[in-house]
């Protein structure tokens, strides 16, 4: 059975970002985001209700939670700005900062393989970083290459601050249970989605760019598929279900190939299995 909830993982994790890729070209990454916390009660609503949470600390996890959320908003603006096989990549890199986290913060120690995956998760994304820079182009290249850094340093960041809210989730779960957690962190999302919307797109605030049946049907599968981690998750061992969810990186390689005509060369496909590798090894 837990195998099953993994291949579900994959699946919604892989194909949920390829359908959100696409669904950009009439979302924006703060509707996705608004749409994410929407779906996200949604579909964690059954749960909840069978599993009752425990409401306790609101005024400490609340705002926690918002931290949480809007580190996750940043994953929209990633995966938005540039090719979704090195985004989504770089992006998976996030349990190795949460690994560091723990390391520096928490005195956690490290055993041999784990530095050798955090050493390959760094070479992957190294390489990544000098075949996504674009060859200088007559009167364009700066401007390419300077848009390429930003989305690259926006994706490590991105990951950075993922990976740390992962163990700040882990915090709150501990002190309350997963049911809280869930409402808390959706409740947020959805609240702080709309005061985004009304401060940035103001007399132009719109509904239209929620309807984008790629973005919800991506966010949708998202969500299913951290649902199914989750409940994974808790049937075995983290150092065993974590690597493997991690595989899903492979998935949205081949459909960015395959719908997005995202150029796939020997050196691009050595580094993301580099990255694949080392997070496997974490």
């Amino acid at each position: 059975m837990i195998y099953l909830y993994l291949s579900i993982t994959i699946l919604g994790w892989g194909v949920g970002q390829t359908l959100l890729k696409i669904g950009f070209a009439r979302s924006t990454p703060i509707s996705s985001y608004l749409i994410g916390g929407i779906l996200g009660l949604a579909v964690w609503l059954p749960y909840i209700l069978v599993n009752k949470p425990v409401l306790t600390g609101i005024g400490l996890y609340l705002p926690l939670c918002l931290a949480i959320s809007l580190a996750y908003l940043t994953f929209y603006y990633s995966l938005n700005a540039g090719e979704l096989s090195i985004a989504s990549a770089i992006l998976g890199t996030y349990p190795m900062y949460t690994v560091l986290f723990a390391v520096f913060v928490m005195g956690e120690k490290l055993s041999w393989l784990q530095w050798c995956g955090l050493a390959t998760i760094t070479a992957g994304i190294g390489l990544l970083s000098y075949l996504s820079h674009p060859s200088p182009a007559a009167g364009t290249g700066s401007k390419e290459a300077r848009d390429a850094r930003i989305w690259l340093f926006l994706s490590v960041i991105s990951a950075v601050l993922i990976g740390v809210a992962d163990a700040m989730c882990k915090v709150v779960i501990d002190r309350t249970n997963v049911s809280a957690f869930s409402l808390y962190l959706n409740t947020v999302q959805i609240c702080a989605g709309l005061l985004l919307k009304l401060l940035f797109e103001g007399r132009e605030f719109s509904f239209e760019t929620l309807k984008s049946r790629y973005s919800l049907a991506g966010i949708l599968l998202l969500n299913i598929g951290g649902l199914t981690f989750t409940i994974a998750l808790s049937m075995g061992q983290a150092s065993i279900i974590v690597p493997l969810s991690s595989t899903y990186l492979a998935l949205v390689t081949v459909l960015s190939w395959l719908f997005l005509k995202e150029k796939m060369g020997p050196m691009k496909a050595a580094s993301i299995s580099m990255v694949i590798a080392g997070i496997m090894m974490l």
